[in-house]
């Protein structure tokens, strides 16, 4: 039954694939008349214009961004190596009591299993005491076990470039005002369905 099930869901699949794409797109139908034609042409010169001082104004906040996430990279980069130094320090400090913790664990847990094997075949009174007393002071050690210190993060130039660039945009409208110039020039602009994959997959 499920080897039906899935032999179905491929088959939905297959087709879903096959099946023709669509997107709604704009479809400009310009005005009529010598007169439509020159204004529409002084919205296509006034369109271009726009888009050539969005991309040098988008191109010059790139270039600014990137000059300051290099002072930012220089001024991260001296706190990260102080911070680094002092990481350094502490991982030999946690280095030095771990090795201290970690023997004075495996030498209590190997007396623990030996009192508590003494304890279960002899039921000798101290042996059960020394382990009830051994179990305690190995979850006590667990709970005082030395927390490795996190290795600070340093920071790429890349991601600080990506992070300053955010605020820099291309949308300048340019397209907006070219459509409201174009509808004042009595053109008409129409939404329309239209196939972009699998066209000749559409029902005839």
């Amino acid at each position: 039954m499920i080897k039906y099930i899935f032999s179905f869901f491929i088959f939905i699949l297959f087709l879903t694939g096959c099946a023709p794409e669509y997107a709604i797109k704009q479809v400009y139908i310009p005005p009529v008349g010598k007169k439509a034609k020159q204004c529409i042409k002084s919205c296509q010169i006034s369109y271009e214009k726009c888009n050539i001082n969005c991309n040098s104004i988008y191109n010059q906040c790139l270039n600014d961004a990137f000059q300051r996430a290099k002072d930012i990279k220089n001024i991260d980069d001296e706190q990260y190596q102080k911070k680094y130094n002092e990481y350094l320090q502490d991982l030999h400090e946690y280095n030095s009591k771990n090795f201290n913790w970690q023997n004075e664990y495996n030498q209590n847990y190997k007396d623990y299993l030996y009192f508590k094997n003494r304890c279960a075949t002899h039921h000798d009174n101290y042996a059960c005491n020394r382990e009830d007393d051994l179990r305690y002071m190995i979850r006590e050690l667990l709970n005082t076990k030395p927390k490795k210190p996190i290795q600070p993060k340093e920071e790429s130039l890349n991601e600080i470039v990506a992070n300053e660039q955010r605020v820099c945009s291309n949308n300048c409208g340019c397209s907006k005002n070219f459509n409201i110039c174009f509808l004042n020039c009595g053109g008409e602009i129409q939404m329309k369905k239209i196939c972009i994959s699998n066209c000749d997959k559409q029902k005839k």
